[in-house]
């Protein structure tokens, strides 16, 4: 396959010639696919009878995620020509460049790469040469790039800085397939184009002279390989058509980008001495500054990954960077820069540290951490978001280097990805001089890409690069996956699970992901096995991700949560880990703790009514103890998730469950049901008079010991009067 870009100004014909291209290319039997990259949305007009197709920019519109088909965008015309239009946002609203970004993306999602093209025609408006209409100039794009110029002043112009694009990305790297001269018919027009073709060292590989058979075709809504197959005109592209099956066979040269100065382009095009006429000017008189303050600039993320069952359900959660960065920050020896303003930094600083502070007021557990240290933002402003980023996030990396950094993670955040920046290549370009230090890219673009559990993902998948294929497991180490490390108990339930697989002789070699350094990491295979952390969705595919990205065993059951589990829990991690050491005189003790506490707080507790309010699906910690002590579960509630879908638990059918629970249906349920104590994730802000409500941590404490306070929070909730007592105002209860 070959793809080639078609540049050159607005207006200049890239359209045309694209169509008839296509339709002459297509007489040869190759299978073909135009993409229009231009707003006006009408590179494929002639292919498709003189009729618009609708667009991809506006198909992302009006289809949800889920739904979207590659066959919705993928319309067939003339010859066969496969058709796809990216169009654009209103006129003055929006970045189309960032459009045309999001299009190959979202065509690449949906598998445009697995259709067998021959040749891939890329028609692009070449006046925009921000980073969005750039794009088709990449080499995952572009094989060979055609300027499509007539001989005015302005399309040379234009030509001109097309060639300097090409240049930023090439540099010597012969990738043009030369000029397309469309004729205006001006006077001396062949010799301005001869003059700049010379000088810029292309050849002309094809002269369209004016003819008003193009006008006649485009009313007749149609190209002139299928109205006029005969005419002269149609022969021209025949022409070119084998001058681009040239290019397929590899035997049609190509050549680099050399593009003129502007006073060259003054000198050769138009034949003037721009500094001659400079000097002929005297300069203006200074105007006396203005009262008003100019406006301030303040100073100061196939590469996406499809999660399964997280991607594109709703709601979102967070954006994609935060997650991305929480990865990352937990390589305790490699750095995070922020590709962005200072404020997202700054951000998610903040909410790494609140949550390691967290941690220590409530648990009196603080892990070293200096997460929120690891940060560095390179500072986008406004001028920034106008002109690229490129520039700033060079000298950030460099910088990190110099501090002695030799692993660098660079994540993106939405204006990057709004101006498509293109971080591969401040990549590239810094190996050559750093060939030694590993730059990590997490180009997930803010929340452009997703939500946290995604942008988690991402990173996760970008960490694991840093594993060492070559080392092989070792017994007795287990590696600790999927900790909720920004999780004000993750750090003590690490402490409590470290403690249990020590009385089963098994020691902790990686905890991926947190807080873990390069050498862990990369000595991630010297596991015997895995264990996950939690088993919801996010986890899940990290888990298929490690086993089929490194062949790894993982334990069957996450963390255990209660008395029940945890016994059940070791039980089952001694036969899977083949350890010799006798366990059940632990669990003995274990256990006579656990019945002692529920003996003494059944007589409170006994015949209580029971409202359980949870996101999480696995509650059976909960009902295990509320079973015990004798109470009444008279309904289970779940909130909607973003990720799991149906309850699990060993007691189901002993008690109503309700999915999309909300407050509202809470408060009904509790007028009519009339439960002692409510648990929820988020209680109310005002409590229902006569009822108790606790909390579910999002994260709950791991281990024996969890079951045994359960038991004693409710007894002593249950003992305290439902109504305090100041709202009787001195009076009687009733």
């Amino acid at each position: 396959m070959i793809q080639i870009a078609i540049y050159g100004k607005g207006g200049i014909g890239k359209s045309t010639v694209s169509a008839n291209l296509s339709a002459a290319l297509s007489s040869s039997g190759k299978s073909i696919l135009q993409i229009g990259c231009d707003p006006k949305h009408d590179s494929t007009h002639l292919l498709m009878g003189g009729t618009s197709i609708p667009t991809v920019l506006n198909y992302i519109r009006t289809k949800v995620p889920e739904k979207r088909d590659l066959h919705d965008l993928v319309f067939t015309g003339y010859g066969g020509v496969c058709c796809v239009e990216a169009g654009g946002p209103e006129p003055g609203v929006g970045c189309a460049g960032r459009g045309i970004l999001t299009t190959f993306e979202l065509l690449e999602q949906l598998g445009i790469r697995e259709i067998p093209f021959d040749i891939i025609i890329y028609d692009v408006l070449g006046d925009v040469v921000c980073g969005g209409f750039a794009v088709p100039l990449r080499h995952e794009y572009s094989d060979a790039i055609f300027l499509v110029t007539s001989g005015e002043y302005m399309s040379l112009y234009a030509a001109n800085n097309i060639l300097k694009g090409i240049r930023n990305y090439d540099h010597a790297t012969a990738r043009i397939a030369g000029i397309i001269y469309n004729s205006r018919g001006l006077e001396h027009e062949e010799r301005f184009i001869s003059e700049f073709a010379k000088a810029v060292k292309l050849p002309i590989v094809a002269s369209i002279p004016r003819s008003d058979l193009f006008a006649k075709a485009e009313k007749e809504g149609g190209t002139l390989m299928q109205l006029y197959p005969d005419a002269d005109i149609t022969s021209i592209f025949k022409g070119l058509a084998e001058h681009v099956l040239g290019l397929c066979c590899g035997i049609t040269p190509l050549f680099p980008a050399f593009p003129l100065t502007e006073s060259e382009m003054e000198s050769i095009v138009l034949g003037r001495n721009i500094a001659e006429k400079l000097c002929s000017y005297t300069h203006a008189p200074r105007k006396e500054q203005s009262r008003f303050r100019s406006p301030a600039t303040t100073g100061t993320i196939g590469k996406h990954f499809l999660t399964k069952g997280v991607k594109n359900k709703e709601p979102l959660h967070g954006c994609a960077l935060a997650g991305a960065v929480t990865s990352a920050v937990n390589v305790t020896d490699a750095v995070t820069i922020v590709h962005g303003p200072r404020s997202c930094a700054h951000i998610l600083s903040n909410f790494l540290q609140s949550s390691s502070l967290k941690e220590k007021v409530r648990y009196g557990v603080l892990m070293p951490d200096n997460r929120q240290n690891m940060l560095l933002p390179t500072d986008m402003s406004e001028e920034t978001f106008i002109f690229g980023g490129i520039e700033e996030l060079r000298q950030c990396v460099e910088n990190a280097i110099s501090d002695g950094w030799n692993t660098i993670f660079i994540a993106t955040t939405c204006p990057a990805g709004l101006i498509g920046d293109d971080v591969e290549l401040v990549i590239s370009c810094i190996k050559m001089d750093y060939p030694d230090v590993k730059i990590l890219p997490l180009l997930v673009d803010g929340n452009l890409e997703g939500d946290f559990a995604q942008g988690l993902i991402e990173g996760y998948r970008k960490v694991a690069e840093l594993v060492d294929m070559s080392i092989s497991p070792e017994k007795g180490w287990v590696n600790i996956i999927g900790e909720k490390s920004l999780s004000d108990g993750e750090g003590a339930n690490f402490l409590i699970i470290e403690n249990l697989l020590s009385q089963l002789g098994l020691k902790v070699n990686c905890r991926f992901l947190n807080m873990t350094n390069l050498e862990k990491i990369r000595e991630f295979k010297k596991a015997q096995f895995n264990i996950l952390a939690h088993d919801d969705d996010s986890n899940l595919v990290l888990r298929d991700f490690l086993i089929d990205r490194f062949d790894v065993a993982f334990f069957e059951y996450p963390f255990p949560i209660g008395f029940r589990e945890t016994a059940a829990w070791l039980k089952a991690l001694k036969q899977y880990s083949d350890s010799k050491v006798d366990i059940e005189p632990l669990i003995e003790v274990e256990k006579l703790k656990y019945e002692t506490e529920i003996k003494k707080y059944r007589p409170f507790l006994r015949n209580k009514k029971l409202l359980v309010n949870s996101y999480s699906r696995r509650i059976d910690w909960i009902l295990d103890v509320a079973f015990d002590l004798g109470m009444e579960v008279v309904k289970v509630g779940m909130l909607k998730s973003s990720t799991d879908d149906i309850i699990r638990s060993r007691y189901a059918g002993l008690f109503e469950v309700e999915y999309d629970y909300d407050s509202e249906k809470r408060q009904k349920d509790i007028r009519e049901l009339c439960p002692d104590l409510v648990l929820s994730n988020y209680p109310p802000a005002f409590a229902t008079e006569g009822v108790h409500h606790d909390s579910i941590p999002l994260v709950p404490e791991v281990g024996f010991d969890i079951s045994i306070k359960l038991a004693k929070r409710w007894g002593q909730f249950i003992r305290l009067p439902a109504t305090e007592g100041w709202k009787y105002d001195g009076g009687e209860s009733e």
